[in-house]
């Protein structure tokens, strides 16, 4: 994979789990408090490994305004300041509580519904809210809170194997969503809801099932707010982690020339356990592409090879379900030395690149992908490039 194209996964990746999971807007398509006004940065967009300075509760707006916008700044700021209904987990002193939210989009999502479920951490004197973290919620008959089915929660990783389920809830009004609306433009916008957990009735969805806020706190405790760091994850929230981040296998039949980079995968992987890796020096071109630069392969055996092939990947690398490739591309052409391009074998216009995607374990919501790719040469596959963004005294 070229160095671009990495860059550009990994802005991709950055920016879905740091501008996505708006949980618990299920219109998704599903005394005050001392306030600073500069946040600290750490708590703005992943929240505190402090757990006993986590709140969560239900609260009724009062007031959200924006804040003066800062130069450079991704996100817009927000005051807010809410009655609180019903504390659900951690503790606060006062019935009413004023935060700071930010919000990539504009005003936050949570704003636009009366009553909110909503999760906030403490720093430093001033509370902040949990980024996009919430669930609209409403009175039950009994006098309970519970919000609709919470898709992106059940959704997690992490709740693959969450013991929590959807149960009906007797709203004390009935609860619906339009399945159609239009948008700036006048152009309509249709908007499905998963059955049975609502049921359509003309051009409003109404919600038949959901989760008690209790619940609907666990699930994000156990989910997001896990991932972000707030709680530990158990091995089993690890491995699924790891399971859902890992491509989709091919849906068609390997080729034969699949079938031969299968044959060398086998190969490749055996010689990263060989005393010596005497197979290894063989099979790496003399020097390799690493953290953007160029590194004899001596130099990375000696300053980075247990680094990168450490007991989480030797356990991984075993899996041929891993996604491999073909593509082809000539960006590389100038890293390799004048014996090894005479080597290459050309198809086409352009070079045989083969790449092998290994994902590996890691307390964090975006496990690293380590891509190790190659190029097929007269003497075989040769490795050209390791790249993975979590190397560290590798990179330096």
């Amino acid at each position: 994979m070229t160095t671009l194209l990495q860059l550009i996964l990994v802005l991709i990746v950055t920016l879905l789990f740091g501008c996505s999971s708006q949980s618990g807007d299920t219109t998704k398509v599903n005394k005050a408090i001392t306030l600073v006004d500069t946040p600290r940065s750490f708590v703005k967009n992943y929240g505190l490994n402090d757990t006993t300075r986590l709140f969560a509760f239900v609260g009724e707006k009062i007031s959200v305004d924006p804040l003066p916008s800062k130069q450079n700044s991704f996100d817009n700021g927000f005051k807010a300041k809410y009655v609180i209904l019903k504390k659900v987990y951690g503790s606060f002193p006062e019935d009413t509580i004023e935060f700071v939210a930010y919000d990539h989009y504009g005003t936050p999502a949570f704003s636009k519904f009366k009553d909110v479920l909503l999760f906030v951490s403490a720093d430093s004197g001033t509370y902040y809210h949990q980024k996009y973290m919430y669930n609209d919620v409403y009175k039950t008959k009994d006098g309970r809170w519970a919000g609709t089915y919470a898709s992106d929660d059940y959704e997690h990783a992490y709740n693959k194997h969450t013991k929590i389920k959807p149960v009906k809830i007797e709203f004390a009004e009935k609860v619906s969503f339009p399945t159609k609306t239009l948008d700036e433009e006048g152009r309509q916008l249709e908007f499905s809801y998963p059955k049975p957990y609502f049921k359509t009735i003309g051009d409003s969805a109404y919600a038949v099932y959901g989760n008690y806020v209790e619940d609907l706190v666990t699930l994000k405790k156990e989910g997001v707010l896990t991932a972000r760091g707030l709680f530990d994850a158990t091995a089993q929230q690890e491995e699924d982690m790891v399971v859902a981040s890992q491509p989709e296998p091919r849906k068609t039949p390997p080729t034969t020339d699949d079938l031969k980079f299968l044959a060398f995968w086998k190969t490749f992987v055996a010689s990263l356990s060989e005393p010596g890796l005497k197979s290894f020096r063989q099979i790496a071109l003399d020097t390799l592409y690493v953290c953007d630069q160029l590194i004899p392969v001596d130099k990375f055996i000696d300053k980075c090879f247990n680094q990168v092939i450490d007991d989480e990947v030797r356990k991984r690398v075993v899996d041929k379900t891993k996604l491999e490739y073909d593509f082809t591309d000539v960006e590389f052409y100038n890293l390799l030395t004048s014996q090894v391009k005479k080597e290459i074998m050309k198809v086409g216009d352009g070079y045989r690149l083969r790449e092998m995607l290994v994902t590996r374990s890691t307390k964090n919501n975006n496990p690293p992908t380590i891509y190790f790719d190659f190029i097929e040469t007269k003497k075989g596959y040769r490795l050209y490039e390791i790249s993975h963004h979590w190397f560290k005294d590798c990179c330096k």
